[in-house]
């Protein structure tokens, strides 16, 4: 069975290539490339946390629809999962 061996790096070209990889991915890069995104959630989730309780329902299933959209649309962007 062939199998492509990649080409061999260095210790510490790969460390440099985690740290890289890391950064692009995870909360903390969606929040800078999204931060508008990002501060209306944290706000329709504080403001679903402190609303009465008969109103968390309705609420709750607005706010799922409106993210759920915004997300989809988000996913569909192109070059969204490229390695620039």
């Amino acid at each position: 069975m062939d199998r492509h061996t990649p080409d061999k790096v260095s210790v510490a070209q790969a460390k440099q290539q985690l740290k890289a990889a890391a950064e692009r991915t995870g909360p903390t890069a969606w929040v800078r490339n999204n931060p508008l995104d990002a501060i209306f959630i944290a706000f329709a989730a504080g403001a679903l946390v402190g609303a009465e309780p008969q109103v968390r329902k309705p609420m709750a299933g607005v706010l799922s629809r409106v993210l759920s959209e915004g997300l989809v649309a988000a996913a569909l962007k192109p070059g969204i999962f490229s390695s620039d």
